[in-house]
């Protein structure tokens, strides 16, 4: 029987709690040959000092229960190790699991993507030294998750970020950022950097975007005004945002980011700190399992 470590932020997520399902889970992955230790968090960042023991106690596997921020915080204690990493949705968003195909409607069949998923070592996004496996954001959005109340994001769920940014959008700045790639250099207002073509519930930023693949998907905004911004936002939610001719995109492994007023960035919708940034590809960073 594998031993593993099951990482569970317990405030994360709809329904009931985690401490309620917490017997039923066990059960399960013991039925699948998985003799898992439960390790819930309780602190912000709480997660990546979890996910280091795990690994100093030999665990061959860890597992991921939780939403994409809690996620977030188990890989940036696994960077360059080789001990697969497993995820179970259980946040209010879950865009990893979106994503990869992880089912999300049943954590049974999640958990069988544990034992019949395909291992699988993938680049990671890096800012400074923290990770991101989904994307960077910087701009409005960075400003969205950073002021984002933990209560209103339990209540409204997903619906929480599209709220509050609806109502940024009267008052927010919009003020310049400076983005240098490959030689280039691109003045906008927002910026996302993907890893995956999901963003939230389902949109598509970044449609390069591929989890596999050591490249970042780019979008720049360039727009300055707040219906520039709804524009964009009917645009990425028909799919044609990329034809804007102040939309521009790029594919690259690194970029710059500077910004006249230290805007706001977000990692896999959690806030981490303000431009300037560097963020690029980090290869051969984490191995994870996927449904094959």
């Amino acid at each position: 029987m594998d031993q593993a470590t099951l990482i569970y932020n317990p405030e994360s997520g709809p329904g009931p709690s985690k401490e309620r399902r917490l017997p039923s889970l066990l059960k399960t992955l013991r039925e699948l040959e998985i003799d898992a230790r439960a390790a819930p968090t309780v602190s912000p960042g709480h997660a990546t000092e979890l996910a280091r023991e795990a690994l100093r106690q030999d665990a061959a596997l860890v597992i991921g229960w939780g939403g994409d921020g809690t996620i977030n915080e188990i890989a940036a204690g696994m960077l360059g190790s080789k001990t697969p990493l497993g995820v179970l949705p259980g946040g209010t968003v879950n865009v990893f699991a979106r994503a990869t195909g992880i089912p999300r409607g049943s954590l049974e069949k999640a958990c069988r993507v544990l034992r019949e998923g395909r291992p699988s070592r993938v680049p990671v996004g890096m800012a400074g030294d923290r990770p991101f496996l989904l994307m960077a954001g910087i701009g409005i959005d960075g400003e969205v998750v950073h002021r984002l109340d933990p209560a209103f994001k339990k209540r409204f769920g997903k619906s929480a970020f599209w709220l509050l940014g609806f109502r940024l959008l009267a008052n927010y700045p919009f003020s310049s950022i400076t983005v240098r790639a490959d030689g280039q250099e691109i003045r906008g207002t927002g910026l996302v950097a993907g890893k995956v073509r999901i963003y939230g519930p389902g949109y598509v930023i970044t449609p390069g975007a591929r989890l596999e693949e050591p490249l970042l998907d780019v979008v720049v905004f360039q727009g300055r005004r707040g219906w520039d911004y709804l524009r964009y936002l009917v645009g990425v939610a028909g799919g044609f945002h990329l034809r804007f001719k102040d939309v521009v995109r790029l594919k690259v492994s690194r970029l710059d980011v500077e910004g006249e007023d230290g805007q706001h960035l977000q990692l896999d919708g959690e806030p981490a700190g303000r431009v300037p940034v560097h963020l690029e590809i980090r290869r051969d960073a984490l191995t994870v399992l996927l449904p094959r």
